[in-house]
C-alpha cells in the first residue's frame, strides 16, 4: 500500500512538472504588498473593515492559500531574500538596521549574488520591476536594471509619500522616483510633486498594463511588482477613503483605502493577463514582506505582534499562488506546507527550467515549492529559519540620526531601535579535541565550594539567563550565587538550581537544560590532567576548553520552526512593549458594534511577569496555539534542547555585516554626505558614486 501511495505521489508531482512546462516557459509574477497585516485582507478580516471583493473572489475561485508561509520581520531583509534566495543572516541583513531606510546609506546586497531576474535572463526571460527597491543604490551597479531587470519604474528607499513621491533623508527631503531602462539610470520627472493623478499604485499599475499591452508573448515574462501600499503614510485617493468612511480612525481608514486601491490595481493587471491570453501560462505569487505595522494601523489579529517583531504577527505572512498553472481541482484550497520567502528564487528558477546554483558565494537557501503546492503534497522544507544573529562586534551598525528617528515615529514608523541590547560576548566553555592546551585545565572548588573555574583565565562556570548557555565569568568568591555552584557525579554536571549541562556539539557553547534532556550524561573530571571530559557519544568525545569571544560568537536572537514547534531564543520584540501582545483595531463606534471586542482585549493581556524569551527560550506549538499564548518550554525540555542545539549549528554559518560586504565604503552603515549633496543639486535621490571604490 505504501509503495502504491508513493507511486501516486510521484505521478502527481510529475504531472505538475508537465503542466508547468507544457505551454513553454511560464510567465512569472511576484506581487508584493508592503507591510500587509495578517488580518488586513478581505478573506481573513475578522472586523469587516477591509474591502477587497475582487481579490477575495480570486482567492476563493482561482488560487491556493499558503497557510504556513514565513517572511522576515521587516522590509529590506525579506526583499533581499526574494531577490537573492538567501536567508537574511547569510547576506548581512540579520541586524536591526533594515538598510537604515533613509537615503544616503551606502549599503546594498553584495554584487557577487545574482539576483532573481539575472537568473531568469539566462533562461530567456524579459524582466520588469516596479515600485519599492530598498536593496541599495550607492552606484548604478546596485540598481535594478544593473541587477538583471530590463526596465524599472519605482523608488530606491524604504518608503515615500504616495502622491508627491518625496522621501526625507537625515538632513534633506528630495524626490525618490526612477525610470531606468538597461544602462540608463535616471530620475522620473513628470509625476513628482503633483498632489493628484500620480498616486503610486496608479503609477505602477498603469506602467504594468502598458508593458503587458506591448509585450511580445513569444518571450516569457517576469514581473516584480512591489507596491508602495500599504506602507505608511496611510494615503489613498479620496474615492477609496469614501468607500471606507464608516471607519472613524483616520489611520485605519487610510489603510483600508490603500487596500481598496490594491483590490482594483492588482486585479486590473490580472484582467489584462486574461484578456491577452497570458494568464493561462502564468504563475502569480501574492506575498507580503512582513506583518502589519502596528504603528501604522496594520492589524495582525489574532496573531501576536506585528512588523519589527519575531512573533507570528511579524513573520507569518499572507500569501497565495494563482494563475492558469494552478490545477483546477486545487483552486480555492489551502496548502498547509511550510514555506519561506527564499523559496520563490529556487521555485521560479525551476519553473524557468534553469538552475539557481552557482549564483553567489553561498548556495540558495530555498526549496522548489511549485509541485508540492499545486498537488497538495507535503512541503520539501524540514525547517524554517526565521532569525540567526550573534553578538559578534562585526554586526555593529550606525543608527540613523535622532531627528530622522523622531520623524519616523510621527509617520507611524519605528525605524530606530532602543529596546533591550544584546549581552556582550563572554568567554564560554566548549568541548574540543583533548590536548595539553592550558585552556583545557579546570580547577574544581578552587575559587569557592562548587566552582568550576578555568586555571588559565580564572573565570568560572556561570549561567546568566535560565535555559541558556553556560558562560565563563569572574566569580563572586565572598557570596557566590546559585548559578555559580555545581556538582559533578553520575556522569552529570548539575547546577545548584537542579538543572544540568548538556553538550550540543564540538566547539559549541555548553547549555543549561533539564537533567532529563539528551546529551547531559557523559561528563567526568580527571584530577590528574585537570580536564573536564565528555564521552556521552562516540562521535564527539573531547575535553572542555575555555573559549574566547573571538573564536565564535554567541547567539543574540534565534528563531526556528520545525514542524509544529517554534523556538525563540532572545528578545523577539521591538521598542514598543505593547507590540509583544495581540493588538486590535482602534476602538471606535464602528468597531465596537462588531463582536465582543472588549472581551477579546481582556483575553489578550500580556502577563506582567513575562520575560519575552530573554531569561529562557520560549517554545510554542504553533499548530495547536497559533496565537502564541502558551509557552510550553518547561513541558518539553528535550525539544528545546534539540532545537537550541540546531540554532547553535546554524550560528556557525552566520555571515556578519562586516563579512557580507553589505556596506563597503569608508562610511560603513553611516550616512554618506555625498548622497545628500547630489540630492540638493538635482532634487532627486539617486546613485551618487561612479563606483564603490570612489572615496
Amino acid at each position: 500500500a505504501n509503495m502504491k501511495n508513493m507511486a501516486a505521489v510521484v505521478t502527481l508531482l510529475l504531472g505538475a512538472v508537465a503542466l508547468a512546462q507544457a505551454a513553454g516557459k511560464p510567465n512569472l509574477i511576484l506581487n508584493v504588498v508592503d507591510d500587509l497585516g495578517y488580518n488586513d485582507v478581505g478573506w481573513r478580516d475578522q472586523f469587516k473593515q477591509i474591502k477587497t471583493p475582487k481579490l477575495d473572489k480570486l482567492v476563493a475561485e482561482e488560487s491556493i492559500i499558503l497557510e504556513n508561509y514565513y517572511v522576515y520581520r521587516f522590509c529590506s531583509p525579506t526583499r533581499s531574500t526574494f531577490m537573492s534566495g538567501r536567508y537574511p543572516w547569510h547576506i548581512g541583513q540579520q541586524t536591526r538596521m533594515n538598510l537604515n531606510p533613509t537615503p544616503g546609506i551606502a549599503c546594498g546586497i553584495n554584487l557577487k549574488y545574482d539576483f532573481l531576474p539575472k537568473v531568469l535572463k539566462r533562461a530567456g526571460y524579459a524582466t520588469l520591476a516596479l515600485g519599492k527597491w530598498h536593496l541599495g543604490f550607492t552606484t548604478n551597479e546596485y540598481t535594478p536594471t544593473y541587477r538583471g531587470f530590463d526596465h524599472y519604474l519605482g523608488y530606491y528607499s524604504g518608503a515615500e509619500e504616495h502622491f508627491t513621491h518625496e522621501k526625507s533623508g537625515e538632513d534633506y527631503t528630495a524626490y525618490d522616483l526612477a525610470n531606468n531602462t538597461g544602462p540608463i539610470v535616471q530620475p522620473c520627472l513628470n509625476p513628482v510633486g503633483n498632489a493628484s493623478g500620480t498616486y503610486s499604485s496608479y503609477l505602477y499599475g498603469n506602467e504594468t498594463l502598458r508593458i503587458l499591452a506591448n509585450h511580445d508573448q513569444s518571450i516569457p515574462l517576469f514581473i516584480y511588482l512591489a507596491w508602495n501600499n500599504v506602507h505608511a503614510p496611510n494615503e489613498a485617493p479620496q474615492n477609496y477613503l469614501n468607500v471606507n468612511s464608516e471607519i472613524h480612525d483616520k489611520g485605519r481608514q487610510g489603510l483600508a483605502g490603500m487596500m481598496s486601491a490594491m483590490d482594483d490595481q492588482i486585479t486590473s493587471v490580472i484582467d489584462a493577463l486574461k484578456d491577452n491570453g497570458m494568464w493561462a501560462n502564468t504563475l502569480f505569487v501574492f506575498t507580503t514582506d512582513n506583518g502589519g505595522n502596528l504603528g501604522g494601523s496594520g492589524i495582525n489579529y489574532p496573531l501576536r505582534g506585528g512588523k519589527y517583531t519575531f512573533w507570528q504577527g511579524g513573520v507569518r505572512g499572507n500569501s497565495f499562488v494563482s494563475g492558469g498553472l494552478v490545477p483546477e481541482q486545487f483552486r480555492g484550497s489551502t496548502w498547509n506546507g511550510a514555506a519561506h520567502a527564499a523559496d520563490w528564487y529556487t521555485t521560479f528558477a525551476f519553473m524557468a527550467n534553469t538552475s539557481a546554483d552557482d549564483s553567489g558565494p553561498l548556495p540558495p537557501d530555498g526549496v522548489v515549492l511549485y509541485p508540492n503546492i499545486v498537488m497538495n503534497q507535503t512541503s520539501p522544507r524540514t525547517e524554517v529559519v526565521i532569525q540567526i544573529v550573534s553578538t559578534d562586534s562585526r554586526n555593529e551598525y550606525v543608527p540613523p540620526a535622532k531627528e530622522f528617528c523622531e520623524r519616523g515615529f510621527k509617520h507611524g514608523e519605528s525605524y530606530c531601535y532602543n529596546g533591550p541590547s544584546p549581552p556582550p560576548p563572554r568567554p564560554y566553555p566548549a568541548v574540543v579535541a583533548c590536548s595539553s592546551d592550558s585552556l583545557q585545565q579546570f580547577a574544581i572548588s578552587d575559587m569557592f565550594s562548587g566552582s568550576i573555574c578555568s586555571s588559565a583565565t580564572h573565570q568560572c562556570f556561570n549561567i546568566q539567563k535560565s535555559g541558556s548557555n553556560v558562560i565563563l565569568f569572574p566569580p563572586k568568591t565572598e557570596d557566590p550565587t546559585d548559578n555559580e555552584v555545581w556538582t559533578i557525579g553520575e556522569g552529570k554536571i548539575k547546577s545548584k538550581m537542579g538543572t544540568c549541562v548538556s553538550m550540543p556539539g564540538r566547539n559549541m557553547q555548553l547549555q543549561e537544560v533539564d537533567c532529563n534532556a539528551p546529551n547531559t550524561t557523559g561528563w567526568a573530571y580527571d584530577a590528574n590532567t585537570k580536564q573536564l571530559q565528555w564521552s556521552g557519544n562516540a562521535e564527539e568525545t573531547g575535553c572542555v576548553s575555555a573559549m574566547s569571544p573571538g573564536n565564535s560568537s554567541q547567539l543574540d536572537i534565534g528563531v526556528l520552526i520545525q514542524g509544529q514547534y517554534k523556538l525563540i531564543v532572545g528578545y523577539p520584540g521591538w521598542t514598543n512593549q505593547a507590540w509583544n501582545g495581540w493588538v486590535l483595531p482602534p476602538s471606535d463606534g464602528f468597531i465596537a458594534s462588531h463582536g465582543a471586542v472588549a472581551k477579546m482585549n481582556e483575553t489578550h493581556q500580556i502577563s506582567a511577569n513575562e520575560s519575552f524569551c530573554e531569561d529562557k527560550p520560549c517554545l510554542f506549538d504553533i499548530f495547536a496555539d497559533p496565537t502564541e499564548h502558551n509557552d510550553i518550554s518547561a513541558e518539553h525540555p528535550d525539544i528545546v534542547q534539540s532545537m537550541r542545539a540546531r540554532l547553535e549549528v546554524l550560528l556557525q554559518g552566520e555571515v556578519t555585516v562586516a563579512e557580507s560586504g553589505l556596506c563597503p565604503t569608508k562610511y560603513g552603515s553611516g550616512n554618506d554626505p555625498r548622497c545628500g549633496q547630489l540630492a540638493r543639486e538635482t532634487g532627486f535621490w539617486q546613485p551618487w558614486l561612479q563606483n564603490i571604490t570612489d572615496e
